[in-house]
């Protein structure tokens, strides 16, 4: 499952992500595009895609919702 997150640095081919508060470092070589203060997608280890903060907000409702019904 991809997670949304905001980049907060970038340093050597990786992005420390925001992710609700927990920050972890991503390989962001797949999008050398990613600036500090945008929206990305990551799975297990790698930055997949920056998106927009409408679809990552979307996302984390959706990841909420999913949660309560569990």
């Amino acid at each position: 499952m991809s997670l949304p997150g905001r980049v907060v640095q970038l340093r050597d081919g990786m992005a420390e992500v925001d992710r609700g508060g927990r920050r972890a470092w991503f390989n962001a070589l797949l999008v050398p595009e990613a600036r500090p203060g945008d929206w990305v997608l990551v799975h297990s280890s790698l930055v997949l895609s920056v998106i927009s903060e409408e679809d990552a907000r979307a996302t984390e409702g959706l990841l909420a919702e999913a949660e309560q019904a569990t």
